[in-house]
């Protein structure tokens, strides 16, 4: 083999590790959220769609490993139904509100946070037991069976319904935002807590 060709576990440990930061980010977003962070429109849409595409890849891993593709049904169905619930009901839970320079922050939505990331790494700690360096191999020949099997479908939904939350309440804070530009609502000064516990991302 050629000093230069890089070997299955080589990509599986690049792949973890991409992974890995991926996981650290959401949970600084999650942190974030809880104590306040300056909105940002192109930045919200660009995790929105990464935390999307890392729960597609996953949930069709398991396609190729073992799971029956009709499956896909509960789960596009389960997709939609967090999606307008979360959509529906997390306006209740995020607040903007300016700074005294202006700044325009946010909180609020954090167990939609906690819901996914715990799905994704129940997911991902299923594949690199169970699979691991074929992983990320969608033509991989390891199947689950048994317990794996079940627990996969398990973790699947959960990450199936940890997007479909993040959507609903990406598109809520979206709207919420615009209509905070346009001068439909109204947005209140900081709320009483010190601007050195704010996080600025």
């Amino acid at each position: 083999m050629s000093s230069t060709t890089i070997s299955a576990s080589e990509t599986f440990y690049a792949l973890i590790a991409v992974v890995l930061l991926a996981v650290a980010r959401i949970g600084w977003r999650t942190f974030a959220n809880f104590k306040g962070t300056v909105f940002s429109h192109a930045r919200t849409v660009l995790y929105a769609v990464v935390y999307v595409t890392l729960g597609i890849v996953f949930s069709a891993l398991s396609f190729f490993q073992g799971v029956s593709i009709l499956v896909a049904v509960p789960e596009v169905a389960l997709v939609l139904a967090a999606g307008f619930w979360s959509y529906k009901y997390t306006d209740k839970r995020i607040s903007f509100w300016k700074s005294k320079n202006g700044s325009l922050y946010f909180r609020g939505g954090i167990g939609v946070y906690l819901i996914y990331l715990v799905g994704f790494l129940t997911r991902l700690a299923i594949s690199a037991t169970f699979i691991g360096t074929s992983m990320f191999d969608f033509g991989s020949l390891v199947q689950l069976n048994g317990p794996a099997l079940y627990a996969s479908m398990a973790s699947d939904l959960l990450l199936t319904l940890g997007v479909g939350l993040l959507i609903g309440r990406n598109i809520r804070v979206t709207e919420r935002y615009r209509r905070i530009q346009s001068g439909e609502e109204a947005v209140p000064p900081a709320p009483t807590i010190s601007v050195s516990s704010r996080v600025q991302e």
